[in-house]
């Protein structure tokens, strides 16, 4: 039953941290070792995603399919907080079954969850059914935005918050992609302070209670079903931080590499609950473009990276704030 999902990774392949390698190599053992004691009678389990932050083992009964989520190398304390926020008000996303962040009884946190599906939104290049998924979402994220949450950034294992500021929250989520070092490769000293100063520095991005965010806000992890039309199943995967500002979630929904139809959708379903002041919009254009340039930091695309100097220079004009001089840029 199990003993299929125990696999040896290439020891030698740069895309498996050791962590991965570990837990892949007694994936089977661990998975009886936590599901046996649920006494679920299972017909088969199988491996749906294997990667160095996530592992997913689709667990199959006679009537339903179940989500075993395993992270080899961090934590899964933020996804077992966003999931039992949403439960608590009966939003769309997948329920806990049972979860463990303790690391006592195997050597990783993990939770059980009910199986979202398997059509995620970035599977479908319709237009239309994009823009209708994307106004869905952002009407669920209105009523999500409205919980308060306890703390910024993301609950630890052992239940504290992991930033006392949203500006400290937001800090560590660029630290966690290397930002400032990339930052400073590919635009600079004086435009990437520039930017630092527009955005995680800027006080009109200060935020005094946190709400509840998805953190990664993307068609990737919205699970659909599709008929004559396209109807919204749930958020999947959040990922830090989880507490915050809502307007990130947004600003990352309205990513440059997001299609015009899911960020246009995005918008007008948000808005149906009330329209947006001038400063709310401000606020998302300057979160949208530090969430721009580091995904594209972090992607490295060369033809992208060869342009974001000036991109960014004129963004930040657009934004009002102070430019270094030109030369600096061309030098």
């Amino acid at each position: 039953m199990w003993a299929h999902l125990n696999l040896h990774l290439d020891p030698e392949d740069p895309a498996y941290s050791d962590p991965l390698r570990r837990v892949m190599a007694r994936l089977g053992d661990y998975a009886a070792l936590i599901v046996e004691p649920l006494k679920a009678r299972l017909i088969d389990a199988t491996l749906v995603r294997a990667t160095n932050q996530r592992i997913e083992v689709r667990l199959t009964t006679a009537t339903r399919h179940l989500l075993l989520v395993i992270a080899p190398e961090a934590d899964l304390a933020h996804e077992v907080f966003f999931l039992r926020s949403l439960a608590a008000y009966d939003l769309p996303a997948p329920r806990l079954i049972a979860y463990d962040l303790s690391c006592v009884n195997v050597p990783f946190t993990y939770a059980i969850e009910t199986y979202p599906g398997s059509l995620t939104l970035d599977r479908i290049n319709d237009a239309t059914l994009m823009r209708i998924a994307g106004r869905q979402t952002g009407r669920m994220l209105r009523r999500v935005h409205r919980i308060e949450a306890p703390g910024y950034g993301a609950p630890t294992p052992t239940g504290r918050w992991s930033a006392r500021t949203w500006r400290e929250a937001l800090a560590g989520w660029l630290e966690q992609r290397s930002f400032d070092d990339r930052a400073e490769a590919v635009l600079g000293a004086d435009i990437t302070s520039a930017l630092r100063a527009a955005t995680l520095d800027h006080p009109t991005l200060a935020c005094t209670q946190p709400r509840v965010l998805h953190g990664a806000v993307e068609p990737a992890r919205i699970v659909v079903t599709v008929g004559e039309s396209v109807q919204l199943e749930g958020l999947v995967q959040p990922a830090q931080p989880v507490g915050g500002d809502p307007l990130f979630d947004l600003a990352y929904a309205l990513a440059s590499r997001q299609s015009a139809a899911f960020r246009r959708g995005v918008m007008e379903g948000y808005e149906m609950a009330g329209t947006l002041t001038a400063e709310q919009h401000t606020r998302i254009d300057r979160l949208r473009l530090l969430i721009d340039v580091a995904q594209a930091l972090e992607e490295g695309d060369p033809a992208v990276l060869a342009g974001l100097p000036a991109a960014v220079m004129a963004r930040l004009e657009a934004l009002g704030e102070g430019i270094v001089n030109r030369a600096t840029v061309s030098q």
